[in-house]
């Protein structure tokens, strides 16, 4: 068990690249190419209307030997309420964290909260440019679509 928690933490240590300064949350496919589906809107929602993609400032945290981070936008501090992200005024910012573990994208940096990280809507998964942006939240596993981990791309 201590072997385990060494190599999440180095992982996590060594994964400290992204999720830093201004950047979107961008929602990729967790299979075949990794397809860039869309992103995540400003409120925390999943669009593939670019239009609508948010700009999210991270900030690491310390306290934790795991790089660890926090993600506000312009409508506020952006946390998990349930399964859900939120972003908005009245939230609690939340420390987030890089996905260490296998199954992710290879070598590409994923939003992890505790020990989820793999995301989708009830929708359509993913929207289609014109629908509304939807909720999305971490997979139960009986969402239809493709489901995503959310990246980092800087701006």
């Amino acid at each position: 068990m201590v072997a385990i928690r060494n190599i999440l933490a180095f992982a996590g240590l060594a994964a400290a690249g992204s999720f830093n300064g201004t950047g979107q949350l961008r929602a990729q496919w967790n299979s075949g190419n990794y397809t860039d589906l869309g992103c995540i809107t400003a409120e925390g929602l999943y669009t593939s209307n670019e239009d609508l993609c948010g700009s999210f400032d991270a900030k690491a945290t310390t306290g934790s030997s795991m790089y660890t981070y926090t993600l506000t936008s312009p409508a506020g501090p952006c946390q998990i309420y349930g399964a859900s992200l939120t972003c908005g005024k009245g939230n609690k910012a939340y420390q987030f964290g890089i996905w260490p573990w296998p199954n992710s994208i290879p070598n590409v940096e994923s939003l992890r909260w505790g020990q989820y990280g793999l995301m989708a809507s009830s929708g359509k998964n993913p929207p289609e440019p014109n629908d509304a942006p939807e909720d999305i939240h971490f997979v139960t596993f009986s969402e239809t679509g493709k489901y995503v981990w959310l990246t980092w791309k800087e701006l």
